[in-house]
């Protein structure tokens, strides 16, 4: 089986793997965070009936069904007291998606009222009422009592403001709830989330829950999104400082629940979450496209589209105040559409980059698809309100978050790599320049004795010759092995043709003479296939330096390197052995090897070793003989 065909059997199985986990999180998620699917007692035509079993089995009731609605009308307590109003219809809470109730003709705003009786065990005690945010103003009553009021709902003064608010009461017996609601700013309108009543402590911790979950979130962004843009503004990388700002976004769209708990919102926050989103997928497909290198002339359009989209979310006031149900509902399509069309373009782009063997694009692919899921799932699952985690498309933009993080790692990565290569090749340069004037000079230093014994020889010759012609033999001979004493001839050795290859192994030849080190070195070889000075200076730097370094810790017994340089067919093989008295200790698979001086690490010398073979799509490896005492590096070019 060919690479290609495993690397695509291998993304296959991961990505079917990623959407299978997706469809079963979400489906958990509507079967076992969902108001609308737990099994509980639920209100008939305006009363719901709770005895102790009942408040037993379901400390925390999410009042669902059975709600009275009085459509247009603003009541109040008094109003039920003689000839109560008959309701216009019993609904259930997310029925309708404002006070239009149905009728795609009608309006969202308006005013409406909610009323709900819950039965409850003649022996007092305490409930609470959790409500969540209701659009956009309104007025709460138990028993008669006005318990929370968020805003103004009367037509003449209306003022709007939101935020999900609990409310602690005592009663026994019939707990009337009335609420009375309008809305003349908003999308939707209305009661649209399901009420919690039960017990206070249930609540609480429900709450609380919910919060906490929703807090860890936002403060993973968060700190994803500080790190992201102090790394963007160090490595002054555009794609990071860009993803910084997606997890700032991301932290606008999903922080509503904090904000709507511990405050009130309203204009300026709705936009500000609208933005959020639409911006989010705009980022999201602007890095995917800068990211993958995908860069057609008419992925433009798409950004385009998201732009536009991002310009309606800020003029969603002016949407808002048009009162046009027309207009509404076309925002509403405008902004499921533009998410399809996201999904759409990133899932293109990064599955383009997955057929291409691009590691990071496979990162991103997992989140997109999540998010694709979600799309998907949100359609087939409408009726779904979470108790404690968030929405479909909420949990799949954080997996889609981290993901595009992910793929942005991978490159800071890879961008670390090739800097830190640059950097080993500037030191290779630099190493390789040192030892060049090490060289020169000892070539230096022999052309000058060379020069000197020259200019001395004419002076020999005639002594030489007056001894000669006199017939003192023995003189002469006692002469001529004086001479011959006094000549060096230690001029570099000549290894082979390449000249980084001599100046390595003279200046190691040295700095093995001078630790009483043997070095025996031989080259069967007159080129280097090709392989940049730099590189070679690195690969034989790092082998030898850490083959003298072994050495130099033996503190009984040879102390010896042998280097050898030969041609196996169309390949160049280095290959370094040095004796070692201390033991080397492999790290996992493959032929890696602790560091000595870091124990646990790899050797970074090795490491580096590694990299520059694998520029040249050569091989590379490692052994070592516990009995022979004996490490072997092999490099194959």
């Amino acid at each position: 089986m060919s690479r290609k065909r495993e690397s695509i059997i291998s993304y296959a199985a991961i990505l079917l793997a990623v959407c299978s986990l997706s469809v079963f999180a979400f489906l958990f998620a509507y079967y076992k965070d969902n108001k609308y699917t737990v099994r509980q007692p639920q209100g008939k035509d305006g009363v719901l009936r709770l005895d102790d079993a009942a408040l037993k089995a379901n400390p925390v009731i999410f009042l669902i069904s059975g709600w009275e609605y009085y459509g247009g009308r603003l009541l109040s307590p008094g109003d039920f007291a003689l000839n109560a109003p008959r309701p216009d219809q019993y609904i259930y809470i997310g029925q309708y998606g404002g006070f239009e109730a149905g009728d795609p003709g009608a309006s969202p705003h308006g005013s409406a009222t909610y009323r709900l009786s819950i039965i409850t065990p003649a022996r007092p005690r305490e409930y609470t009422l959790e409500l969540p945010e209701i659009f956009s103003a309104y007025r709460a009553y138990i028993n008669g009592d006005a318990v929370i009021q968020m805003g103004d709902p009367d037509p003449a003064s209306y003022h709007p403001r939101t935020g999900n608010r609990s409310v602690t009461f005592q009663a026994g017996g019939r707990v009337e709830i009335i609420i009375a609601a309008s809305d003349f700013s908003r999308l939707y309108s209305g009661m649209t989330y399901p009420p919690s009543f039960g017990e206070p402590e249930s609540i609480a911790n429900l709450i609380s829950s919910r919060l906490v979950i929703r807090g860890a979130v936002c403060a993973v962004a968060l700190t994803i999104a500080l790190l992201s843009s102090l790394i963007g503004l160090l490595s002054r990388d555009g794609l990071t400082a860009l993803y910084s700002l997606l997890c700032f976004f991301f932290i606008g769209y999903v922080s509503y629940p904090l904000i709507q708990t511990y405050g009130a919102g309203y204009q300026p926050f709705y936009v500000i979450e609208n933005l959020s989103f639409c911006a989010m997928l705009l980022l999201t497909m602007w890095l995917t496209r800068g990211l993958l290198g995908f860069t057609d002339r008419w992925s433009r359009f798409f950004l385009a589209f998201g732009a536009i989209c991002c310009a309606f979310a800020i003029a969603l006031p002016i949407v808002v105040s048009l009162g046009n149900a027309g207009v509404l509902y076309g925002y509403s399509r405008l902004i499921s559409l533009y998410q399809w069309i996201a999904a759409f373009y990133i899932t293109f782009v990064t599955g383009r980059a997955v057929i291409k063997n691009n590691v990071r694009g496979l990162a991103a692919l997992c989140g997109v698809l999540a998010f694709d899921c979600a799309l998907v799932m949100d359609r087939l699952l409408p009726l779904y309100e979470p108790i404690r985690a968030g929405w479909f498309i909420e949990a799949a933009s954080f997996a889609l978050v981290i993901a595009i993080g992910a793929s942005i790692g991978l490159e800071v990565a890879a961008k670390y790599r090739e800097n830190a290569a640059l950097t080993e090749r500037a030191a290779g340069m630099e190493r390789l320049s040192g030892m060049q004037q090490g060289y020169f000079t000892a070539l230096r230093r022999e052309m000058d004795e060379t020069k000197a014994a020259r200019h001395d020889l004419r002076h020999h010759f005639m002594v030489m010759d007056g001894l000669s012609r006199d017939r003192k033999y023995d003189e002469l001979s006692a002469y001529i092995a004086q001479y011959s004493g006094g000549v060096h001839t230690n001029e570099p050795r000549i290894y082979s043709g390449n000249n980084v290859i001599n100046i390595m192994i003279h200046h190691y030849n040295a700095l093995c003479e001078r630790n009483h080190i043997l070095l025996d070195a031989r080259c069967e070889i007159d080129d280097t296939f090709g392989v940049s000075d730099a590189d070679l200076c690195g690969l034989l730097s790092n082998l030898l330096e850490n083959a003298v370094e072994a050495c130099l810790r033996i503190k009984t017994g040879r102390r010896v390197i042998r280097l050898g340089f030969t041609r196996v067919g169309d390949d160049m093989v280095i290959r370094v052995e040095n004796t070692t008295d201390a033991d080397v200790t492999p790290i996992g698979e493959g032929g890696a090897f602790q560091s000595s001086k870091s124990p646990g690490r790899i050797g970074y010398g090795l490491a580096s070793v590694r990299a520059i073979v694998k520029r040249y799509d050569g091989a590379v490896t490692f052994s070592w003989d516990k009995e022979k005492r004996l490490f072997t590096s092999v490099v194959v070019l």
